[in-house]
């Protein structure tokens, strides 16, 4: 992950370089906000007696971001850095496959709800394919670095026979994003899929009974902002 984010660093300039030579460089700032949806790659919960529903993807429950950001153009490329400050919000459910809830006609299903508050720092290496004086379009990519306020994070657990479970959450993840923008006068409208390269979990604990529960999932994050860039 490292070398490849490298790579592109040192890539790029030369990309820039190689624009035509009367192409100055353009230093641009912005501001956008948005709405994240989570989707999982093949997540695991191994707590004792639960089975986790896949099918509860479609469930899962609005975020929310503001990001302002920086641009350094040249031509048809740019670099652009964001930071952006956002709700991220979960839903799961569960199978309950417990024998004492077996011959239950209507159980309660068991649900977890999270919602963390994060920073999210893209580094975007982009190319503007239409570019016209009121309008434009323009596909990215690169690394995106998520940092999770831990301690501010609600965890809602409903219908468990353990009334203590806890997520313990990494702190940092890293995701790969590509993305689509369009451009309209100063006004913009971004489409971004970010891809989980790892975990988002550590495990999910219940300490009166003093167990660990193992958890695997890499969160994938779909996006839609709108913003201004000056």
């Amino acid at each position: 992950m490292r070398k490849l984010i490298i790579c592109i660093l040192l890539l790029f300039p030369c990309l820039l370089g190689a624009q035509e030579s009367d192409k100055r460089l353009k230093f641009n700032a912005g501001l956008k906000v948005g709405f994240q949806a989570v989707t999982y790659n093949d997540p695991t919960f191994g707590i004792e007696g639960y089975t986790y529903n896949p099918n509860t993807i479609q469930s899962n429950r609005i975020g929310y971001t503001v990001s302002p950001f920086m641009r350094l153009s040249r031509g048809r490329l740019y670099i652009q850095i964001e930071s952006a400050f956002g709700i991220t919000r979960h839903s799961f459910d569960f199978t309950d496959t417990r024998e004492s809830s077996i011959e239950k006609i209507t159980p309660n299903i068991p649900q977890y709800d999270l919602k963390t508050y994060c920073l999210q720092v893209p580094i975007l290496f982009g190319y503007e394919f239409v570019k016209q004086e009121k309008y434009g379009m323009s596909v990215f990519t690169g690394p995106r670095t998520k940092f999770t306020f831990t301690s501010l994070d609600d965890q809602q657990y409903r219908h468990f026979a353990y009334d203590d479970l806890n997520e313990i959450l990494k702190k940092k993840t890293y995701y790969w994003e590509i993305g689509l923008g369009i451009k309209i006068h100063n006004v913009f409208f971004d489409f971004v899929y970010d891809m989980g390269l790892t975990d988002a979990s550590e495990y999910i604990e219940a300490p009166k009974v003093k167990k660990q529960f193992k958890t695997e999932r890499k969160d994938n994050i779909l996006s839609f902002s709108v913003g201004m860039i000056f």
